[in-house]
């Protein structure tokens, strides 16, 4: 399995809503839309947003990308629209970002469906 491409999975109430956030906001390429959901690509990777009708947002980040330059990239999303989220008991910068332990660098930010997603930018 080491060689093959993985396909991450993120849940929607609606499509039509959440649609416009994954291809214009986070400029990911619409490849296929169905009755039961959109799949995207970003690069060599793909995203299947599934319509769940009893969908429920979870407490934890589902998805992550990984960056060279996470406050650069903040501001280019920021100017956008997206809001970047604070926690409590992590000790953020201005920005959002979280340095963690080993030097990593993290910030988050949610979908129209409240999903949380994030940046890392690897030490």
């Amino acid at each position: 399995m080491n060689n093959q491409q993985i396909i991450a999975f993120v849940s929607t109430a609606d499509a039509a809503k959440a649609r416009p956030f994954y291809e214009d906001i986070l400029e990911l390429k619409v490849q296929e839309v169905d009755e039961y959901g959109i799949n995207f690509t970003a690069g060599n990777n793909y995203l299947r947003m599934s319509v769940v009708q009893d969908f429920k947002a979870t407490s934890y980040a589902i998805l992550s990308w990984v960056v060279t330059d996470i406050h650069d990239t903040i501001k280019q999303l920021a100017a956008k629209g997206v809001v970047f989220e604070y926690f409590e008991g992590l000790e953020q910068d201005k920005a959002g970002v979280w340095l963690t332990p080993d030097g990593t660098k993290v910030a988050w930010f949610r979908d129209p469906d409240q999903n949380i997603l994030s940046l890392t930018q690897f030490k």
